[in-house]
């Protein structure tokens, strides 16, 4: 059996908080010649391997914080993804460095570390400043 042709294709992504290239699968493609009876084999393979997060689904992203490639349904931006929160900054993240935080609303959103810290601080400071106001401030209760 000879091999009359190969072919390869690969998908990479270059990953720039390494430097460096990532190889995100590939398809091979051989041509052979059969020994027994001189005809065309063709063989076709092809890799699919799982993205940082374990997923093999389509890539999502990558995250802006470690350059890790996640699934379309593991990423995840500052803010959220569909209906973004106006106090995220946007951020592309994987599940690893998503802070996750129940807004008013009642919807869980993610948050790059530095926004979620912020958002954390200010409800923080908005407790403390009520708690210090409450002492002085005189609610009516018979008021109608």
């Amino acid at each position: 059996m000879s091999v009359l042709r190969k072919i390869k294709k690969m998908v990479i992504s270059w990953n720039p908080s390494s430097n460096s290239v990532d190889d995100l699968g590939s398809t091979d493609e051989i041509h052979n010649l059969s020994d027994t009876d001189g005809s065309l084999e063709s063989i076709y393979l092809e890799e699919r391997l799982n993205h940082d997060c374990g997923c093999f689904a389509p890539v999502g992203g990558r995250c802006s914080e470690c350059g890790a490639i996640s699934c379309i349904r593991c990423h995840q931006h500052c803010g959220g993804s569909a209906d973004p929160c106006p106090c995220g900054c946007g951020k592309p993240l994987c599940r690893q460095h998503s802070y996750y935080l129940t807004l008013p609303n009642n919807k869980t959103t993610p948050f790059c570390k530095s926004c979620y810290g912020k958002i954390v601080r200010k409800g923080r400071r908005q407790f403390a400043g009520r708690l210090l106001l409450g002492a002085f401030i005189e609610e009516d209760k018979e008021r109608s």
